[in-house]
């Protein structure tokens, strides 16, 4: 069973929740939620989780969730692939002081939800 769905700014679904862990539609593991943080296997702070939408470090969204509030206008979503078979999620790393949170925008930002997995 998965959890929920990220769509980007377009309504394309690009990555989905599953207990905590950020699985791409290939079933890799590219960030865990610890708390409001996002924060990637290596270490990295990437943003935040918070009323249904991912936040980049500008406070802008890069991608939401059903249901995501408080934000920029959502586009209609679009029909999500299949789920696939989840990867073994690595390691977690020690968690990083994250950056302080910024005002939280109605603005989409520049990055893409892909853009901001890419190089994890």
């Amino acid at each position: 069973m998965t959890g929920p769905i990220i769509y980007d700014r377009h309504g394309i679904a690009m990555a989905f929740w599953s207990h905590g862990v950020l699985y791409d539609y290939v079933g890799t593991p590219r960030a865990f939620l610890d708390g409001e943080d996002i924060l990637s296997y290596s270490g990295k702070h990437l943003g935040w989780f918070a009323e249904g939408y991912i936040r980049d470090h500008d406070g802008n969204a890069v991608g939401f969730a059903e249901g995501a509030q408080g934000g920029p206008l959502l586009p209609i979503r679009g029909l999500p692939p299949v789920a696939p078979i989840r990867g073994i999620e690595p390691i977690r790393p020690i968690r990083p002081i994250p950056p302080i949170k910024p005002i939280f925008t109605f603005q989409w930002g520049m990055e893409t939800v892909e853009g901001s997995l890419q190089g994890l």
